[in-house]
């Protein structure tokens, strides 16, 4: 059993000699603006900006196609639909 130990005992120790070197030189390249980044104060976190909550629509209040079919029964005919057609374009496009 003592013969078994030594070897593992011995490996353990090679590997923690191995990661401790290796640990130690990351530390030692540090370089300058590493340090001064590390160093900085944190700054407190920024509030947040206070964000408009979006108005509540009453959906049974918005209109509908079928609020507006009697007035286009009335004012858009065969003569008139071109223009009728061009004039909602331009409301609809903000010209």
């Amino acid at each position: 059993m003592k013969r078994l130990l030594a070897p593992q005992a011995l490996v353990a120790v090679a590997f923690g000699t191995l990661l401790g070197a290796g640990c130690k030189d990351k530390a030692s390249e540090t370089t300058e603006s590493d340090t001064m980044a590390t160093a900085a104060p944190a700054l407190p976190p920024a509030a947040a900006a206070p964000v408009a909550a979006a108005p509540i629509v009453d959906a049974t209040k918005l209109p509908t196609e079928e609020d507006f079919e009697e007035e286009a029964n009335r004012t858009i005919t065969a003569q008139n639909v071109e223009a009728e057609l061009d004039r909602l374009e331009k409301e609809i496009s903000g010209s």
